[in-house]
């Protein structure tokens, strides 16, 4: 089940449902998969005129791995197509935001001195 507040969002795809997460070893299997380190897949992704549909793939089967380790790199792109693209997309990119939450402001320490 899909829960933001662990980083993960739901994604529909036809009737099933799957859930869409990028963990520290799914970002480690992307970097693998992709062979570029995840500052690099970050600007990839941010910049539409770089991104590859076998990037998307492989960015929806990493984000999968944490709660379905039996999806193909293959089945990855079916779950795409059932889904719809722009879906896919759309909820590989909430679930990559959630796994770098913005740092939150430390509350301010009074002075000792």
């Amino acid at each position: 089940m899909a829960n933001p507040h662990r980083g993960s969002v739901a994604l529909q795809a036809g009737d099933r449902a799957y859930t869409v997460s990028f963990s520290i070893n799914a970002l480690c299997e992307l970097e693998d998969a992709l062979d570029k380190p995840v500052s690099e897949i970050v600007a990839t992704i941010q910049d539409p005129a770089k991104v590859r549909l076998s990037g998307v793939r492989m960015l929806l089967w990493a984000g999968l791995r944490d709660h379905h380790p039996e999806v193909t790199v293959a089945e990855a792109g079916e779950i795409a197509t059932d889904a719809g693209f722009t879906v896919a997309v759309e909820k590989i990119g909430e679930a990559f935001k959630l796994a770098f939450p913005a740092a939150k402001e430390e509350k301010a320490k009074p002075n000792p001195r």
